[in-house]
């Protein structure tokens, strides 16, 4: 009688190939997140949603911190801004963001846009968008993307 001990030499190259799946996944896994962070990519889109959605193209006229956008640009918006004749008149619902993430607060008055900036910003009918960057920055230099949206 020849007895063999069982070795489950079958098992083996499944074992193999487990180990080899389950390492390269870790080594692209490694390659690709220092990729994707240099890169600053996401698997979702940065770019803000709503109802209307107008990219504030430069350039912008400068009054100390405050920027405004000229209003042939947001025509398509100018009747949905809050009436500078109505004091507190807050019923644009228009939010402006900066490279994907919302400015605010929102209704400032243009001498808080003016004086303090850090993304304040206001929607007059018939006035346009005016608006200070999140760190006060140029808006025209910057290199940030503006945009209207309409919530």
């Amino acid at each position: 009688m020849n007895f063999r001990a069982n070795t489950h030499d079958h098992d083996e190259p499944q074992f193999v190939t487990g180990k080899i799946v389950i390492l390269t996944v870790i080594v692209l896994f490694a390659v690709y997140l220092p990729i994707a962070l240099y890169f600053n990519h996401s698997f979702t889109d940065p770019s803000p949603k709503g109802k209307t959605v107008i990219q504030i193209l430069r350039p912008f006229e400068k009054h100390e911190n405050a920027y405004h956008a000229l209003s042939d640009r947001t025509d398509a918006l100018d009747g949905l801004g809050d009436d500078p004749t109505v004091e507190g008149d807050s019923r644009s619902p228009i939010i402006i963001y900066e490279d994907g993430r919302p400015l605010g607060p929102a209704h400032s008055t243009f001498a808080d846009i003016k004086q303090f900036g850090a993304g304040r910003f206001s929607h007059w009918k018939d006035h346009g968008i005016i608006f200070s960057s999140s760190d006060n920055t140029d808006p025209n230099t910057n290199g940030r993307v503006y945009r209207a949206v309409v919530r």
